[in-house]
């Protein structure tokens, strides 16, 4: 079984390297239909006899007038290719007004200060649990003051 696929395997190697060995196949141009092919024979005469007296009025072998028309979708020109222009800087482009600062100042200089809205968030913060506790602070005096005159009354829901 192995000796069958090693030999159909060389026989698929050298198959494409014996084809190009054979000669071409010769084609009577007499027997090839113009009109299958998808050119206009009729605008190639015209554009032949119209190119003809361009070359004739010239009247110097030196100078050459060649034109040529080719009709084709180009291929497509990626210039910025793998380059995000719109998410992030240009690579290769000037630094900017922040990188330049983060190079120019010394490290112990560069350590980020506290920022006043947090220094406020904190203080407000500390206001809150300080009148959170004077308020559950009351709260329980006032339910011991009710206790000791005996009034039947819920204990408090805060706690310290």
């Amino acid at each position: 079984m192995r000796v069958l696929a090693v030999l159909a395997l060389l026989l698929g190697l050298a198959g494409p390297a014996l084809a190009q060995d054979a000669a071409p196949p010769t084609v009577n141009p007499e027997t090839i239909d113009a009109t299958k092919l998808g050119v206009s024979l009729s605008r190639i005469q015209k554009a032949l006899r119209t190119a003809e007296p361009t070359e004739k009025s010239l009247g110097a072998g030196l100078r050459l007038d060649i034109s040529i028309q080719v009709f084709g979708t180009s291929p497509r020109v990626e210039i910025f290719k793998d380059v995000d222009l719109f998410g992030g800087p240009v690579p290769g482009s000037a630094p900017t007004h922040q990188e330049y600062l983060q190079f120019i100042t010394p490290q112990i200089y560069r350590t980020p200060a506290l920022p006043i809205s947090a220094l406020a968030g904190a203080a407000a913060k500390w206001f809150f649990q300080q009148s959170k506790k004077s308020q559950c602070e009351q709260e329980i005096a006032n339910y011991r003051a009710l206790v000791m005159q005996g009034v039947n009354v819920s204990a408090p829901r805060c706690t310290r």
